[in-house]
């Protein structure tokens, strides 16, 4: 497994952030910093363990019996850059050159969505889905029914054609929310390339 996909998970990341600033820290700890339950945190401590992301050390010894285990991140392991923007320019160039209609393109962007938000089920959206949006370049923060999307890397990446930075974002977006089980959909959007940014209304889906 390589080491951004031992943190593609948005909890993984918030552990292995936490122990970069801390250094060292209990399974309680970890549970309170990812803000999940410490069953969770102790599945993906295992994990990331078993991926060589961390180590256990001892902690200092609190009365009689064994010293309590805290974790740390392994001597050679650091959190990988999310700088992909070579990457984006290649793909974004790709799909540009071999002509990807926006339902190709939005298959894409669900589908990696939906892989960055991990494991599905229900998830703290307002937390999760800037955490990983974060993973693709953008700087977001979800306040109410708006996600806001700041430092888009749009024209950075493909400046004759960013709309399509854009859709691959909205459409990853949708991916992240499906498959946290929301209801919530992306409806109405403003995207301004020359500032960067963009806004996007979240909105319960409608079934026919």
């Amino acid at each position: 497994m390589t080491r951004l996909e031992a943190i593609s998970n948005p909890t993984k990341l918030r552990l292995v952030r936490h122990l970069e600033r801390a250094g060292d820290a209990s399974l309680h700890e970890l549970a309170d910093a990812a803000g999940v339950h410490l069953n969770t945190v102790r599945q993906h401590v295992a994990e990331l363990e078993t991926d060589g992301a961390l180590v256990r050390v001892d902690g200092h010894r609190a009365g009689r019996g064994r010293p309590a285990i805290r974790y740390r991140l392994a001597p050679d392991w650091t959190v990988p850059t999310t700088d992909f923007r070579g990457l984006a320019e290649v793909l974004a160039a790709a799909l540009a050159r071999h002509g990807a209609t926006s339902d190709e393109i939005r298959a894409v962007g669900l589908e990696w969505g939906r892989y960055l938000l991990g494991r599905p089920g229900e998830h703290d959206i307002e937390r999760e889905l800037p955490m990983a949006l974060e993973q693709l370049g953008f700087s977001a923060r979800v306040d109410g029914d708006m996600l806001e999307l700041a430092g888009c890397p749009c024209t950075l990446v493909l400046p004759d054609r960013p709309q399509i930075i854009c859709e691959l974002a909205i459409a990853a977006t949708d991916g992240l929310l499906a498959g946290a089980g929301s209801p919530l959909r992306v409806a109405e959007r403003i995207h301004d390339p020359e500032r960067r940014s963009c806004s996007a209304r979240l909105r319960a889906e409608v079934k026919a």
